[in-house]
């Protein structure tokens, strides 16, 4: 198996069959993944809970996994399962405010976290994960089931609202 910036760049030397195989996959992602659903849900507490939630769901489907990217695949399932999670919960403003201050957050730049966590969920998640994640529009399109023209619409709109908020030229 061999990793290329973070991702598994070929499943087919996973043998599903092997009980260890799973967890070899998945457990290098679960601190990555735990991190950008507390950008998105507001609060570690509920990040990590619908981060067992992905992988309890991961696992159950791992023998029809059949992609090439282990983590785009849990990311997939993660991001779902927290858009659901906030859409059942209706709680959309009162959790977008409250995100956690953590050491892997930057606190030399508070306005910067104060704006991200004004932009709705799937705006943000799609500005996170080609900003910091380096996903393609088209990756991103692919994990959160929407066309690729919606994906660079958040992105943009993403960047503006950032670029308006923190006082920057467009």
């Amino acid at each position: 198996m061999s990793v290329q910036t973070g991702r598994i760049a070929a499943t087919s030397a996973v043998s599903k069959d092997d009980p260890g195989a799973f967890e070899a996959a998945v457990r290098p992602h679960y601190d990555g993944l735990t991190r950008r659903l507390v950008l998105v849900l507001g609060n570690e507490h509920d990040a990590q809970d619908v981060a067992q939630d992905a992988y309890l769901k991961a696992f159950r489907s791992w023998d029809r996994f059949e992609g090439a990217d282990v983590r785009a695949w849990l990311y997939t399932i993660a991001l779902r399962l927290a858009f659901n999670h906030l859409r059942g919960r209706r709680r959309w403003l009162a959790v977008l405010g409250r995100i956690e201050t953590r050491p892997w957050t930057n606190p030399s730049d508070p306005d910067l976290w104060a704006a991200l966590r004004r932009l709705d969920g799937r705006t943000r998640s799609a500005l996170l994960l080609n900003v910091i994640d380096g996903y393609t529009q088209a990756e991103i399109a692919r994990m959160l089931g929407v066309p690729e023209g919606t994906v660079a619409s958040w992105i943009s709109r993403g960047r503006t609202v950032l670029r308006t908020e923190l006082g920057r030229e467009p």
